[in-house]
């Protein structure tokens, strides 16, 4: 659930103009605008029917409606029926509930003395380009609410309330579904870590004398309610071949950091190799069967992705997780009551803009991964790696 107006197309992508190729490993956190820091709270479910310790299921048992809730706001049901249930998931009258269904449905604004300080009524909308997979597409219904700018932070807007709570309250099919969720807070980026203007702060992935490699960390500070962060860079370039320009970014994940208490503040880091990074890097270039074509790539900046996820999301996170031990049963994780599905809090910030290192930008344009990729610099004007 977005608290603020969005375009509802599918997956978000970076602020950047088409035509782009993207790569984006990561479930917890899509690419938000590269200007914006923006706190929502969003939904998620894994629904399934337990009796007592029994793994049993009958699956023709007698109907009963289930309310099944995804985020963004998606308020699905459960579905019964003879035949194959992957072809019955591609029917959207499986899965979305009729309009007269949903006779009730708003968020609160719930203040630290417990008392609903605000409402905002969900509104249906219908996104038209959802890509293929389990469930019916590319036509399918999601929920959204707007609320007023609470305050501006750094860069960007807050539209919740850093240490407020938020209430679902729905009616369907005349049952009453609830969930509240604590919203994750802003937390800080180390000042060098974020420091896009001087030398000594450039990502450096290569030793002092330029002939190992090393690692490069990024460092922040946890907050309040604040439970998972997922870190991954966005290594931005232009791919020049003739006249056509084409904008590129290669995204990877450093790693998930879980705190050990999201009442504290901790510090946290996460690491990029030097060497995993370059032959990384050309391997995503070189996936294009015509990479030999580019005339030359043009380096546009580093940015760095932080997206985290509130006790709430974290716990729904850890038990869809895939199983690696020999215990294969795992507990249906809901905090709704009525339904099933998480709610929860999710908050994204980014560091962009970042610049490489000299001894990096060497490597980027004369070593043994990425030298043939003809890489230069539009960071760095009149210098060695200058486009120019």
């Amino acid at each position: 659930l977005h608290a603020a107006p969005m375009p509802l197309t599918g997956p978000a992508r970076p602020l950047i103009d088409p035509p782009m190729r993207s790569h984006a490993p990561d479930y917890l956190w899509p690419d938000l605008p590269v200007t914006m820091m923006e706190r929502f709270a969003l939904i998620g479910i894994a629904a399934v029917l337990i009796t007592g310790c029994s793994t049993d299921l009958d699956i023709n048992a007698p109907y009963k409606d289930i309310t099944v809730v995804y985020g963004l706001v998606k308020i699905n049901k459960a579905y019964l029926g003879e035949g194959d249930a992957f072809a019955m998931a591609q029917i959207a009258d499986s899965n979305e509930y009729r309009n007269e269904d949903i006779t009730y449905a708003k968020v609160f604004w719930i203040n630290a003395s417990g008392t609903a300080v605000d409402s905002f009524p969900l509104h249906d909308t219908l996104i038209t380009n959802r890509e293929p997979g389990t469930f019916n597409a590319p036509v399918q219904r999601l929920f959204t609410f707007t609320s007023p700018i609470v305050q501006p932070l750094n860069a960007g807007r807050m539209f919740l309330h850093q240490d407020g709570r938020y209430e679902l309250r729905l009616q369907v099919k005349g049952n009453a579904v609830t969930a509240s969720t604590l919203i994750a807070n802003d937390f800080s980026i180390d000042p060098v870590s974020q420091d896009t203007v001087n030398n000594s702060a450039r990502v450096n992935l290569m030793s002092a004398f330029g002939t190992d490699y090393s690692s490069y960390e990024f460092k922040w500070k946890s907050r309040a309610n604040g439970k998972r962060y997922v870190v991954s860079y966005r290594f931005r370039y232009d791919e020049v071949t003739g006249t056509d320009t084409v904008r590129t970014a290669f995204i990877q994940q450093m790693g998930t950091r879980v705190a050990t208490n999201s009442a504290n503040i901790e510090p946290m880091a996460a690491v990029i190799g030097g060497e995993a990074f370059f032959s990384s890097l050309a391997g995503y270039a070189k996936s294009n069967p015509n990479w030999g074509n580019v005339d030359k790539r043009i380096f546009r900046g580093m940015d760095f992705l932080i997206s985290v996820a509130n006790d709430d999301f974290h716990t729904y996170l850890t038990l869809t997780e895939p199983v690696s031990g020999i215990i294969e049963d795992r507990p249906a994780y809901s905090n709704l009551d009525g339904a099933f599905g998480v709610w929860g809090s999710r908050y994204t910030k980014n560091a962009n803009g970042k610049r490489l290192s000299s001894n990096t930008l060497q490597q980027l344009k004369f070593g043994s991964y990425t030298g043939d990729l003809r890489f230069c610099s539009a960071l760095d004007p009149g210098g060695v790696y200058s486009c120019n």
